[in-house]
């Protein structure tokens, strides 16, 4: 990845704290970092995270900030429509999220301050919308101001604790509201020979879960968001072991 001035300047503002701020893109997608790495281990199935992902404006910061909400694992939801939307696995005709989620929290942060505190009140404005909480553009095009708020929830029978932003009191509707995607991310594929050969290169003595943990936490895959679903998905991994370029042990199940 070639690297310019900017990746050695200061991270300056994208902090939402007591500050107003635009809902101007919202994508669902696959979480990175710590937060995924920790849920994928912590039990004995790979649990990946998927996240509703806001790109927030605000005058107050210097750059848009980017905020994740957890929703739930994608043994529960998969991603749609390259982003816009979720789908319950289980359940298709079901389109709310599961009480104690990060991201149900945002929701009931927003229809309530919609509602001038009354959720029902806040609930008709998106039925007037016209749009599931499990779609993208249920969040684009709103204007709040925002505050950090703790939260904790008990997953699998360990705490977590987190401290996200959420809506405070809401300001209104924007007339811009999503931004389009360069469209060189959209044309971004998940055949890529680099990340294949530091997938590959680090594969030797690892399970399956063990590979998309990898994947997911290791920096040399950061900002490749379609490599890293398809990877997460199994997808990647599956066309690559058909090519013969990674082998499975069929005794251990790691890969060779």
């Amino acid at each position: 990845m070639t690297k310019s001035r900017d990746d050695y300047m200061p991270d300056v503002g994208a902090f939402l704290d007591d500050t107003d701020g635009d809902i101007v893109e919202a994508e669902f997608t696959v979480a990175s970092g710590e937060y995924a790495d920790k849920v994928m281990t912590g039990g004995g199935d790979t649990k990946v995270p998927i996240v509703i992902k806001l790109t927030i404006e605000s005058p107050d910061l210097e750059k848009p900030a980017v905020q994740s909400f957890s929703v739930g694992s994608q043994e529960q939801w998969e991603i749609e429509d390259d982003g816009k939307s979720i789908k319950n696995v289980k359940n298709p005709d079901k389109h709310n999220f599961r009480k104690g989620s990060v991201a149900m929290a945002l929701v009931e942060s927003m229809m309530t301050t919609i509602g001038d505190g009354k959720l029902e009140k806040g609930q008709d404005f998106f039925i007037k919308r016209d749009t599931y909480m499990t779609e993208a553009k249920f969040y684009e095009g709103l204007s709040f101001h925002w505050a950090t708020k703790e939260l904790s929830f008990d997953i699998g029978g360990r705490k977590f604790t987190t401290k996200p932003p959420l809506p405070e009191k809401y300001i209104g509707e924007v007339k811009s509201s999503s931004k389009e995607k360069p469209a060189s991310k959209k044309a971004e594929s998940t055949d890529n020979e680099e990340l294949d050969a530091v997938l590959v290169e680090n594969a030797a003595g690892k399970a399956e879960r063990e590979l998309k943990s990898f994947v997911v936490r290791s920096g040399e895959f950061k900002g490749h968001d379609v490599y890293i679903k398809a990877v997460v998905s199994g997808k990647r991994l599956k066309e690559l072991e058909d090519a013969g370029t990674l082998v499975k042990d069929p005794d251990s199940g790691k890969y060779i």
